[in-house]
């Protein structure tokens, strides 16, 4: 039953319907015909809201993300009065259809439709449309975490595989898998709400939340749109999530959010560059959560895997390879996909622009192989452990006695003995430490290495990238 009870307020209405019409583009009108006032038209609300109903969830993310601001200035100029919109679902509410549409106006509908719909996905889930199952190349380094994605892309939110923790190393696919979770979900539950974002965005956006609220004064109302743009969603894609641990604020947020999602039974999936276990600051509760569904890790892939994800490049692309230059490339850029691919996308672009065939010694001159080799110094070793435990590299070097501090230290040690084969005293003078400080780290690491598994991954994910750079 309408909540308009006169005829003032119908045509106020009818009027505002119009005018939001002609501020949006042809797909995301389709959904403001069937949209109901939630209060009455011209009541002032002491919080500044006006409440609007609509049956169709998928329109209510359209509007409330891409349109509000046009949803709220069609409002001010029907009533005159300034609102923030604020949506709500009502499956009562009939659908409600334009009677009259010539079949030119159709297709066009329809074609607007299919192109806003990807613009949809990119913009408004934060998904990229090249990260889907089928651009994904499976090898025995990721089927396992590939196999579980697909079974929670048909059931989300499901048994043991909720949350999903994703990890392994830079590059390595975690991205990709994960976005193309969000994908098929779309295509299985159209009416589901997705939302990817990695932990950098969301505490920025929590930090310009906090900021905001303390400039206005509206400390609730602002954290309670921030909080509501990752609750109110059927599927949660956080990648980078190592980069919360030890930042308390953004914890909290995280383990609150969490919390909200998982009792209300909506599907969680992280995705990190290293695994849980590694992970040295963040606290028990958060950890224990994380911990509740199942950790999927995607390793290197072998030189097969890579071959394919070569194959697969060039078929995608329309620009064939040999088995010569694809076995080249994978063996060339063995460290992980994301290099392999721009090694491909370099060297076939310089050939199509050169005109000339990509064979094996094409490959070697446009991608510089003969030079690439570059000699490991302490320095690249000190440069990568900074990067990977997110600290300066002077608080490596200095007495500093932080967590994440003294791990850098003790793996940036033990990397360039084993892969410099310095002698103490000189691995004391490049880490400003005595050498029986130095050796005592080597030693406890080389021990802890042997029966700690975490450790073994992160060391080897350290001699890859020390190696890569």
């Amino acid at each position: 039953m309408s909540i308009l009870k006169d005829k003032k307020e119908r045509e106020t209405w009818e009027n505002f319907i119009q005018i939001l019409e002609n501020k949006l583009p042809g797909f995301s009108q389709m959904w403001v015909t069937s949209l109901e006032p939630g209060q009455p038209l011209f009541e002032e609300s002491e919080n500044g809201i006006f409440i609007i109903k609509s049956p169709q969830s998928f329109g209510i993310q359209v509007l409330e993300r891409k349109h509000l601001k046009d949803v709220e200035d069609a409002l001010f100029e029907a009533t005159n009065i300034r609102r923030v919109p604020k949506f709500y679902l009502d499956e009562t509410i009939k659908v409600k259809k334009k009677q009259k549409q010539t079949t030119e106006e159709k297709n066009h509908s329809e074609a607007a439709i299919r192109m806003e719909s990807l613009d949809y996905m990119h913009s408004v889930t934060g998904l990229n449309l090249k990260y889907t199952f089928e651009n994904f190349v499976v090898g025995e380094n990721s089927k396992f975490a590939y196999n579980v994605a697909r079974m929670i892309s048909d059931n989300p939110g499901q048994g043991k595989y909720n949350p999903l923790f994703l990890s392994g190393s830079v590059g390595l696919g975690k991205t990709h898998l994960m976005q193309a979770i969000g994908h098929q979900i779309l295509k299985n539950f159209p009416n589901l709400k997705v939302r990817y974002t990695n932990a950098e965005e969301f505490t920025n956006k929590m930090v310009d939340a906090i900021g905001r609220s303390k400039n206005t004064g509206e400390v609730n109302e602002r954290m309670r749109s921030f909080r509501e743009m990752f609750r109110n969603v059927d599927v949660l894609l956080i990648d980078d999530i190592q980069w919360i641990d030890g930042k308390k604020r953004t914890e909290e947020e995280v383990f609150n959010t969490f919390n909200a999602l998982y009792n209300a039974g909506k599907q969680i999936v992280f995705a990190s560059d290293r695994p849980l276990s590694a992970f040295e600051l963040i606290p028990d509760r958060l950890r224990s959560r994380f911990e509740w569904g199942i950790e999927a890790n995607i390793k290197v892939p072998n030189l097969e895997t890579r071959m394919e994800i070569v194959k697969h490049y060039a078929a995608v692309s329309n620009f064939p390879v040999s088995d010569e230059v694809a076995m080249l490339l994978a063996k060339e850029f063995s460290n992980n996909v994301r290099e392999l691919e721009g090694a491909y996308n370099k060297a076939s672009a310089r050939a199509s622009i050169e005109g000339v065939e990509l064979d094996v010694e094409n490959t070697s001159e446009f991608l510089e192989l003969k030079e690439k080799k570059k000699k490991i110094t302490p320095e690249n070793i000190l440069e990568v452990c900074s990067k990977y435990f997110n600290v300066e590299k002077k608080e490596i070097l200095s007495t500093a006695r932080a967590k994440e501090v003294v791990n850098a230290r003790k793996y940036a040690i033990y990397l360039t003995r084993e892969l410099l084969d310095l002698s103490y005293p000189v691995l004391a003078k490049e880490f400003c430490k005595n050498h029986t400080t130095i050796m005592y780290q080597y030693d406890k690491l080389k021990r802890d290495i042997q029966t700690n598994k975490a450790m073994q991954i992160v060391t080897n994910e350290l001699t890859e990238l020390v190696k890569k750079n």
